[in-house]
């Protein structure tokens, strides 16, 4: 029998792989093969899906050249070379047969994808078991028409398996596709590669994909994604059409990762309406992705906007909302709710005297910048302020007026988690006849369970990170169907400072929801996240002038050595809060002698701390309540020992507190609310732990994190009733100050509190020197003088950063950052912001309209430099310049005809973002939030290709910086 006679009769036996005939009959072989096979002979299966996976893989390349081996298409075709190898010889069991059947369906849509690839063609193709896999009752089987009785596919593949090698050594021979044809056929695999994760991703969020040519009954789920086949080959590529409970509420647009989604969803805007003659109702949820990135616009939302979500929302949401808008057709969204729902602050019982200015202020303009649509918001409320009490009362008025089902709030760890737990449960809101809040919506912690149907769910960070990298941060977030990103209404993310880290701030990118963080030092990092976003400010200094914080005043032991100590691994080390400081660095550390002399310095300076406590005759002053700051656990227990041999006191006098190592609590309340101990020795940090009988903070170790180092202070600067605290510490009569003991220098790295405003601080203790945390309000015109009179006393930077045009090296990145610090400290105490500021509203610098402005840095201060120096007579923003170079650097390589895809333009626009903060980029940073959103180092290395990406980076950082 002729060649050509046989693979008919194969492709007509085959349920499967008959249409790819007329493409490449070696992959009808091998798919016929694998799907004869699968049942009684599962090894022989796999190996034929694996020569399939061969085949198909050196056919693309051939079409589409070698630079193409990437993509979803390629990683399956990867795992099934890989996967399909055979068992060692034995009989086969019910899991080799499951594994192949489940590779020969594999298979098929590999075939399929490389059917549209070739051909263009959109025809459904739907998978159908063999009859003897003994799929369900009602399962279709293909009848094959034939004019005469058709040998079983078994005979033919063994009539083949002569002709197998010949065909394989034609393949081999087939010369590669000229190069002319790549092109298209390259921008029609990047269509159907997006459609494949589209499919995956819809899939993963609940979602039942199928052709439009398939019956409905066919899939009796809830939610189906019905895949349009009907459009030709044009560059607008395939949609879905989401129906929920088989009534049409959606579209998802497809396109080419060089496509723009806002552009391409701003074209769909007026799409309001399925274009089948059955729809009964418009379809306000409008989807628009590349496979990579999914973009999101809700049209019952008043002011419909787009925005990125981490995935598509899953059934059960859809049909929520479809129900919700049902019920509440002026305010059918949670947005329409705020806008027509909600009453203002004042409206709703909440008196502004009753909840004191700070909640009050806080919330309002927090639900100001929610009516606005604003998708992050951050307020600062300096310690003792009342953070957690702000998020409560937010969190009530969102649950009762706007109908929100749940809000998450998130702390760092579970001392605060506990303290989070306490507040909602204490709290009675206005109007709801004395019920606490737990008494009308629940709070419950994180857990394994089910989450509530509404209310408030408390979690650490690090918990809920656990929960959705399943319990390998390294990989990454994931998503889980229990706990997708339409999860919450809200998320309150206490002390946000910590929580925008590189390791946890994509858990806000995971979540569909508005962020709204609380802090009490908003660090450049957090401004950034937050967009700049800062609705409401109560700074330190507003604090102290209205009585709810004191002041802070450093007292100086020097001409002590210190020596480097590596500090074990401790909690604020582990979590690396700031990012400024390295994980384990070695800091100066008080110990040994020089431990012995610094705390009897500080026995004998008490008296100069606190004159007006002195004992008349002797001139002793009682040992204040005292938290040292050790460097680890070992160090501790030194700096505990010695404690007691200086001051000549018992074990309760002085004792080790370590949050790592059990529970700290009862020994807390003892020191916050008995006489002893007088000094407890910590390691970790106490950031919301309330202990304001606290006059003294004794440095033992060095601290280079500014934040953390003011966050270290706060606990001392809490005021306290005189009753209170003479119950705790006889002769005291107020406290009036918080003394810092600094024999290791820690202060000489921190000029001022981290503050949005300055005010003048009030009086000083004697015998102290002033804190640096309050500095005076000062205008422009002397924060310029002041910068100028910097200058001319010789403290310019190395004069080749000024002068150089080869760009910064990390050592040079590293000598600003230096120079930038000595202009923070006393007696100058200016910042780059303040100097630009300054600069920005006298209208000397020219920022660019089209760029949002971020807070400046040392890199700004040197373009001030060269400004001053007659270099550059309008100052421009060191970020306008990085962008504006790369802009025409992407445009010079498009000239010579080079293009980069979205994707590729995604990575370029954040790396220079990342030189543009700093100064330099490292490739270290490639592992860092936000490009572990997409895959960090290897997700870079895909984009571009292993060499071309090195070449690439090197080149922008010579390009840009």
């Amino acid at each position: 029998m002729a060649v050509e006679e046989a693979l008919a009769e194969l492709a007509a036996a085959s349920a499967n792989f008959g249409f790819l005939l007329p493409l490449e009959p070696l992959l009808l072989v091998y798919g016929a093969g694998a799907e004869a096979d699968a049942h009684d002979r599962p090894k022989r299966s796999l190996a034929q899906a694996r020569q399939f996976a061969e085949v198909l893989t050196a056919e693309s390349v051939r079409l589409l050249g070698p630079d193409s081996t990437d993509g979803p298409v390629h990683r399956a075709l990867a795992e099934l070379r890989r996967s399909g190898d055979p068992t060692p010889d034995g009989e086969a069991g019910p899991d080799d047969r499951s594994r192949a059947r489940r590779f020969v369906h594999n298979c098929f849509e590999l075939g399929v994808w490389y059917f549209r690839l070739r051909t263009g063609v959109r025809d459904a193709l739907s998978f159908v078991p063999p009859a003897e896999w003994d799929a369900p009752v009602g399962s279709p089987h293909r009848q094959i028409p034939v004019r005469e009785q058709v040998t079983g596919l078994a005979t033919w593949i063994a009539l083949l398996d002569e002709y197998a090698p010949v065909l394989r050594r034609s393949f081999d021979r087939s010369a590669p596709a000229e190069t002319a044809t790549h092109a298209p056929l390259k921008a029609r695999s990047d269509l159907l590669e997006a459609e494949w994760r589209v499919a995956d991703l819809l899939t993963e969020a609940g979602w039942a994909v199928r052709d439009d040519s398939e019956t409905p009954h066919e899939l009796p789920v809830r939610g189906v994604a019905v895949r349009s086949t009907a459009h030709p080959d044009r560059a607008a590529g395939p949609h879905y059409v989401l129906r929920v409970d088989d009534q049409p509420v959606g579209t998802v647009e497809v396109r080419h990762r060089s496509e723009d989604l806002r552009a391409a969803m701003a074209r769909t805007r007026e799409a309001g309406t399925p274009s089948t003659a059955s729809a009964e109702r418009r379809m306000p949820y409008t989807y628009a992705t590349d496979g990579v990135r999914v973009l999101f616009r809700n049209g019952d939302d008043p002011e419909p906007r787009p925005r990125e979500l981490f995935t598509f929302h899953r059934p059960e949401t859809v049909a929520r909302w479809l129900r919700e808008a049902a019920t509440d057709p002026q305010a059918p969204t949670f947005q329409g709710r705020l806008l027509r729902r909600f009453p203002d602050l004042g409206d709703d019982g909440y008196a502004r005297g009753s909840l004191g200015s700070v909640q009050y202020n806080a919330v309002r303009a927090f639900e100001s910048s929610l009516r606005r649509g604003e998708r992050r918001a951050m307020v600062q409320i300096a310690v003792g302020g009342g953070q957690t009490v702000t998020a409560v009362i937010a969190a009530h008025r969102l649950l009762r007026h706007a109908r929100a089902r749940r809000i998450l709030f998130l702390v760092d760890r579970v001392e605060l988690e506990t303290q989070a737990l306490a507040t909602f449960a204490a709290y009675a809101g206005p109007g709801d006849d004395g019920r606490k809040f737990t008494e009308s919506y629940r709070v419950e912690r994180l857990g394994s369970d089910a989450m509530p149907p509404h209310g408030v769910v408390v979690s650490t960070v690090p918990r809920l990170h656990n929960a959705l990298s399943r319990g390998n941060p390294a990989s990454g977030l994931r998503y889980r169907p229990d706990l997708p990103p339409e999860s919450f209404d809200l998320i309150v993310a206490d002390d946000c400072h910590r929580s925008v880290s590189s390791r946890w701030r994509a858990l806000f990118d995971y979540f569909d929801a508005p962020v709204l963080g609380l802090t009490a030092t908003p660090t450049d990092r957090a401004l950034e996240v937050f967009q700049g976003n800062l609705v409401s400010s109560y700074t330190f200094e507003d604090a102290v002038a209205d009585g709810r914080a004191v002041q802070v005043t450093i007292y100086r032991i020097g001409d002590l050595p210190t020596r480097p100590e590596r500090a074990a691994d401790t909690l604020e080390e582990e979590f690396n809060l700031d990012g400024e400081e390295p994980l384990r660095h070695r800091r100066s550390v008080m110990s040994g002698k020089a431990l012995h002399a610094a705390l009897t310095a500080f026995k004998e300076g008490l008296p100069s701390m606190f004159p007006e406590r002195a004992r008349p005759g002797n001139g002793d002053v009682s040992l204040p309540k005292t938290v040292v700051y050790a460097a680890d656990d070992q160090h501790a227990d030194e700096v505990v020992d010695t404690v007691r041999a200086v001051f000549g006191q018992g074990p309760g006098f002085c004792q080790k507190v370590t949050l790592k190592g059990g529970s700290p609590y009862r020994l807390l309340s003892q020191f916050r609310n008995t006489a002893e101990p007088r000094v407890i020795v910590v390691v970790d940090l106490l950031t919301g732990t309330d202990i304001a009988p606290v006059e003294c903070l004794l440095f033992l170790r060095d601290v280079r994190s500014s934040y953390r180092y003011f966050q270290m202070l706060a606990v001392g600067t809490r005021p306290i009733a005189s009753a209170a605290l003479r119950a705790v510490t006889p002769g005291a009569s107020a406290k009036t100050r918080c003394v810092v003991v600094d024999p290791v220098g820690v202060a000489r790295h921190h000029s001022g509190w981290p503050s949005t405003t300055r005010k003048r601080g009030r009086g000083q203790g004697k015998g102290a020197d002033e804190a640096p945390a309050v500095a005076a309000t000062v205008d422009d015109a002397e924060v310029m003088e002041r910068w100028r009179s910097f200058l001319r006393a010789g403290n310019d930077p190395a004069r080749e950063l000024i002068t150089g045009t080869g760009g910064l090296s990390e050592e040079d990145v590293r000598r600003l950052h230096s120079w930038a610090e000595s202009l923070a400290r006393p007696p100058h105490g200016l910042t780059a912001e303040r100097i630009w500021s300054a600069y920005e509203r006298a209208g000397v610098t020219s920022p660019d309209p089209r760029r949002p402005r971020v807070p400046k840095g040392p890199a700004d201060l040197l373009t001030l430099v060269r400004h001053e120096a007659g270099l550059e007579p309008r100052p421009r923003p060191y970020r306008d310049q990085v962008f504006d170079r790369l802009d025409a650097w992407i445009h010079h390589q498009k000239r010579r005809g080079r293009s980069f895809d979205s994707d590729q333009v995604w990575w370029m626009e954040h790396i220079a973002d990342g030189i543009a903060a700093s100064g330099h980029f490292a490739a270290a940073s490639l592992g860092a939030v936000p490009f572990t959103l997409r895959g960090g180092t290897s997700g870079f290395l895909r984009a571009f290709g292993e060499q071309g990406a090195v070449r690439l980076l090197d080149e922008l950082r010579s390009v840009l910086a």
